[in-house]
């Protein structure tokens, strides 16, 4: 019913791509709308009501995040931060849409959604396990290169608070890793395009770094015939880690490791202001949940005042 549809969107999406990649947009930006507008479009495809640009609605809209729940095929619905990423894509979209193809969109009416986002607590690796992770990590033999690498990406996302995002096209050069005597300066693409400094103590990735310049190693996250890895091999790879190391299976994926560095930084010192910026956060607000103590925080501290 809603091939001309489809076929439109696809169309314009090619123009929207086209325009993603010419203001430098990250690879991660690039396949995330990707993700989202092909969705879309197999929705459009099994929606049985006839659509347009100018018809579409914002019921149509609530109707493709229910499509989308019901695609993940799982007991637990969308996650309210998967529905506003949706949304914002979709408004971005549409938006480009309506400013460039003279085509009259009711952007204020469909988007006008509210999506609340229950408080994150942050799920950093606890204790026992994070000594497993270290203990896993200064241990990984460097007899090939993908241990090498592997180590080197590991170590930056625990010790830097990288985003998996910023470590797609680093380079391992004089250019990206400035040496600053104990410790280097790491210069990054971070989230909006912005350039973004890590910090990192020269001991901790001195013999990788080695590695990579003897062998001619250019590209951080390469693979051993030169492709750059895929966030999913990433994902993988670092999952692979924590079986090695004997970690719970509760805990999975990159982000977690930001999540453990942000959670021991602000031990440190307390300083929220000096955190937000080693995170890369646009609002300290986003920051104030590493300074939300746990429930275990709260009874470790009421029994020691026993």
């Amino acid at each position: 019913m809603n091939e001309t549809f489809a076929e439109q969107v696809s169309t314009y999406f090619r123009h929207f791509r086209n325009e993603l990649e010419i203001t430098n947009k990250s690879t991660y930006t690039i396949i995330s709308y990707n993700t989202t507008i092909t969705s879309f479009i197999e929705f459009v495809k099994q929606y049985k009501t006839p659509l347009s640009f100018e018809s579409f609605k914002k019921i149509d809209l609530m109707n493709f995040l229910e499509y989308k729940n019901e695609m993940l095929q799982k007991q637990s619905e969308l996650k309210a931060s998967s529905k506003r990423l949706y949304v914002t894509h979709l408004k971005t979209f549409f938006t480009f849409i309506q400013d460039n193809m003279d085509i009259e969109v009711k952007i204020s009416k469909i988007f006008k959604v509210l999506i609340k986002t229950p408080k994150r607590t942050p799920k950093g690796i606890d204790d026992v396990n994070c000594q497993k992770f270290l203990n896993y990590l200064n241990a990984i033999p460097f007899n090939s290169f993908t241990n090498i690498r592997n180590s080197l990406i590991m170590k930056i996302l625990f010790y830097t608070g990288a985003r998996r995002g910023e470590l797609s096209n680093m380079k391992v050069n004089e250019e990206t890793f400035i040496d600053k005597g104990q410790y280097y300066i790491i210069r990054t693409i971070g989230k909006g395009d912005k350039e973004r400094i890590l910090y990192i103590k020269k001991a901790l990735i001195a013999e990788e770094l080695d590695a990579y310049k003897s062998n001619g190693f250019t590209n951080l996250s390469a693979t051993k015939n030169g492709r750059i890895m895929s966030g999913s091999e990433i994902y993988s790879m670092i999952n692979a880690s924590y079986r090695r190391a004997g970690i719970n299976k509760e805990y999975s994926g990159a982000h977690i490791l930001r999540h453990t560095f942000a959670k021991h930084e602000y031990a440190k010192d307390k300083d929220i202001v000096k955190l937000q910026k080693r995170l890369g956060h646009a609002n300290v607000n986003t920051t104030m949940i590493y300074a939300d103590p746990t429930q275990k925080e709260v009874e470790r501290a009421f029994a020691e005042g026993l």
